[in-house]
């Protein structure tokens, strides 16, 4: 009977580990988890906390299991809010000895250790810490945006980046919301070396810096980093438009082609002709389509351009107009193109452009349509082919 007692209590410990950790302790005073949760919540409720107290509990977990990570750690805790620091590292050492992924010990002496200038030894918890808790980003973000915000440590964690470590992209990403490191991600897309370009998700991390240029307005750093970093197979088609052949799958890139949500259109790019040459497929699916079927953003110097474009209709109905327009960031419109409608071979289609001097430093261009609201008057049907889309300088 009194077994099953002690069966109870401890039960019932368990059930109030997070939610009372004294009253567990009470019940049972060997639930280590419940001692952990008493000190760490005894230690984030404010600096008046009975450290005395603290220290005990921790002391009784070590005591109760000497190979216990937890006990050292949160005694290590204690020790630094009490000023003790040097004997705080040796107690977060002693943890780690006992557990290489203990996590407040990991966090704590990667601080430390950053703080003393020791950027290597940072990097190396921080490593640790995110191979065995991928999740903790809140607590190591702080870390990894001051190493990439400070010109003498943000080269060490390019380094340790350019070892592919399985937390890489989810770094890129991570510190790409981060306006400060902005400069050291720009650094280590550009030189990135081959071994690194050659991984799958290279050209996703490349697109993702990009996109957070732009996104804090700064568009000639994004698009002079989209230039220097292309793959061999984006150079092949690269250009003041961006793959004008539509030879590439969609990807993510800014300055890459973009397409309509289905809907109105079937799109497909990479078909190839009866010549051979890829293209951009539209069929028109009897509803109405609206603008910015297909679009691409620009970064044209100011001057004169040639835009031309290939297009085969077959029974296209276009009630309201098909075209393409060339147009300023802000809207201004500098060029628009018509598609002939019915069905015609392949037909060049051309025409001139004027790039102002100043307030047009960005484009875009797209094919459009002049619906603006969803009549079903205003019904597009059949298929057009476009193909060599190119903007030359004249």
């Amino acid at each position: 009977m009194a077994g099953i007692c002690a069966l109870c209590l401890s039960a019932v410990s368990r059930n109030n580990q997070a939610a009372d950790p004294a009253l567990a302790l009470t019940l049972n005073p060997f639930n280590t988890e419940a001692g952990v949760n008493l000190v760490v919540d005894g230690l984030n409720a404010d600096d008046r906390t009975d450290l005395t107290r603290l220290t005990r509990t921790a002391r009784d977990i070590i005591a109760a299991s000497r190979a216990d990570a937890r006990g050292y750690s949160i005694l290590g805790a204690i020790e630094e809010r009490a000023g003790k620091t040097e004997v705080a590292e040796a107690l977060y050492a002693t943890a780690l000895k006992h557990s290489k992924s203990e996590l407040h010990a990991l966090l704590r002496t990667a601080e430390l250790r950053l703080e003393q200038s020791d950027t290597a030894g940072a990097l190396q918890n921080i490593d640790l810490l995110l191979r065995r808790w991928p999740d903790y980003w809140d607590r190591v973000q702080p870390v990894l945006l001051t190493v990439a915000a400070q010109a003498e440590t943000a080269p060490q964690l390019t380094a340790k980046l350019n070892e592919q470590p399985p937390w890489r992209s989810r770094a890129i990403a991570v510190l790409a919301k981060e306006p400060a490191a902005l400069g050291f991600l720009r650094t280590l897309i550009a030189s990135a070396p081959p071994q690194v370009r050659d991984q799958a998700n290279w050209t996703v991390e490349r697109d993702g810096v990009v996109t957070a240029l732009v996104s804090n307005k700064a568009y000639a750093e994004a698009y002079g980093l989209f230039l220097s970093t292309l793959t061999p197979e984006e150079a092949e088609v690269g250009g003041y438009v961006f793959d004008g052949g539509f030879s590439l799958p969609i990807g993510r890139s800014y300055f890459g082609w973009r397409v309509q949500k289905p809907g109105a259109t079937e799109i497909k790019l990479g078909e190839r002709g009866e010549g051979g040459a890829t293209g951009l497929n539209v069929r028109f699916l009897d509803s109405p389509a609206r603008p910015g079927i297909v679009t691409q953003n620009l970064m044209l110097p100011f001057g004169t351009y040639r835009l031309s474009v290939e297009a085969e209709a077959r029974g296209l109905q276009a009630p309201k107009q098909l075209f393409w327009s060339v147009r300023c960031a802000d809207g201004v419109v500098l060029a628009e193109l018509s598609v002939p409608t019915g069905s015609a071979p392949g037909t060049q289609l051309q025409v001139d452009l004027e790039v102002p001097a100043s307030g047009c430093a960005r484009q875009i261009i797209s094919l459009d349509t002049m619906v603006r609201t969803e009549s079903w008057r205003d019904r597009y049907q059949g298929e057009v082919r476009f193909s060599d889309l190119v903007i030359t300088r004249l």
